[in-house]
């Protein structure tokens, strides 16, 4: 069984699989095993309209963390609720997807009535994760339904990669990988979007260097 020196107070109340990871809130049990890559539109519902963390299901306080890769920071757009920082933290550093940059999406056997996310998610692994901390948020439908989340502004940002706190070069390595994404997204819309995408991406820049946290020296309290 796997154990984490740094599980947080709340975490420790969730569920554990068999594996030895604890059972976020937002997972879906069928069988009495639980898929964390599946969420139901009752358990989204219920953490926007009561406020509860996406991770272990507790009220949350007047700061929400969201988990983000840099092209979600972007465009300030994801599908997933708020958790708290410390619950975000934990999930950036041992969620096998977000701290091995190698790591592949499973999708195998997934349940027949599995949906995509909301949006237009990209599918790759972005090699470096953000808990992007804000005070408020908004929601609004996606064009082919479902809810997404405008992050906001945040009061700050951590960036996370391989379970450890991220260097600059890394970020920046990550935005670079994954920027004609959201290029060749904006092309196909018009002039207007790029120079919107534009936009957005120079406030992305100029904001983080404003809020992050990373391992250089650099860091702040």
């Amino acid at each position: 069984m796997l154990k984490f020196d740094d599980l947080p107070e709340r975490m420790k109340r969730l569920p554990v699989s068999d594996k030895g990871f604890p059972v976020p809130f937002f997972a879906t049990w069928t069988d009495g095993i639980p898929d964390f890559r599946v969420v139901t539109a009752e358990k989204m519902a219920s953490a926007v309209k009561h406020g509860k963390c996406w991770i272990c299901g507790a009220p949350l306080g007047k700061f929400k963390a969201f988990v983000i890769g840099p092209m979600c920071g972007i465009t300030r757009t994801i599908s997933d609720p708020p958790s708290h920082r410390e619950c975000a933290i934990f999930a950036a550093k041992h969620c096998p997807f977000m701290a091995n940059p190698s790591a592949k999406r499973n999708t195998r056997n997934l349940p027949e009535d599995a949906r995509e996310a909301p949006g237009v998610g990209l599918k790759r692994n972005p090699g470096v994760v953000a808990v992007w901390v804000t005070r408020g948020y908004s929601t609004f439908r996606a064009p082919g339904g479902g809810t997404l989340f405008d992050i906001g502004d945040a009061e700050t940002v951590e960036w996370f990669a391989e379970g450890r706190q991220a260097m600059r070069d890394e970020v920046e390595a990550s935005v670079s990988s994954g920027i004609g994404y959201l290029v060749e997204a904006a092309e196909a819309e018009g002039s207007y979007a790029v120079a919107e995408l534009n936009r957005r991406r120079a406030e992305f820049s100029t904001f983080i260097a404003a809020t992050t946290k990373f391992r250089t020296g650099e860091q702040h309290d």
